[in-house]
């Protein structure tokens, strides 16, 4: 035997008003990171010798970051296509072969990040699967830009 539910109005606006608040704080919690890891991109320009309104352009930023880390910009152009979905909606196999090149990129940035301010192998870890965490900590902490010096020299 079966038995119906209905909801009275007062039910309704119980459930919207509940739903409502959740999304409003989700929202501000949302925005207070981003304008967080903006400020904190700013400092990280700043500490790398770039002007820190570069940070917000897109895709210029994608251009300095690459000038800072010391890499090839033409490796990040390659991501675009992927990025926006073109190659996988003609050729949907590809799907799998741009998640790799993105997975790869990611481990790189944070490669290329740590040795760009001299950081261990341990904060390189962290800068890859903690990467909001750890790049407060660059932006915020005692760290120093070493340049694409330091990582030849390394070598």
């Amino acid at each position: 035997m079966y038995t119906t539910t209905t909801l009275t109005q007062g039910d309704a606006a119980l459930i919207g008003s509940t739903i409502g608040g959740f999304l409003a704080v989700y929202g501000i919690v949302a925005i207070a990171i981003f304008v967080l890891m903006i400020v904190a991109w700013w400092k990280i320009f700043t500490k790398a010798g770039e002007e820190g309104w570069k940070s917000i352009i897109p895709i210029y930023n994608v251009y300095i970051l690459c000038k800072i880390m010391g890499i090839n910009f033409w490796i990040y152009v390659l991501a675009i296509p992927a990025g926006l979905g073109l190659l996988t909606s003609f050729i949907p196999q590809i799907v799998f072969l741009t998640g790799i090149y993105a997975l790869f990129i990611a481990i790189l940035v944070a490669i290329k990040l740590g040795d760009a301010f001299g950081k261990s192998t341990g904060f390189k870890v962290g800068l890859f699967f903690l990467p909001n965490i750890f790049e407060l900590i660059l932006a915020f902490g005692d760290s120093k830009y070493v340049g694409k010096k330091a990582v030849a020299k390394k070598k």
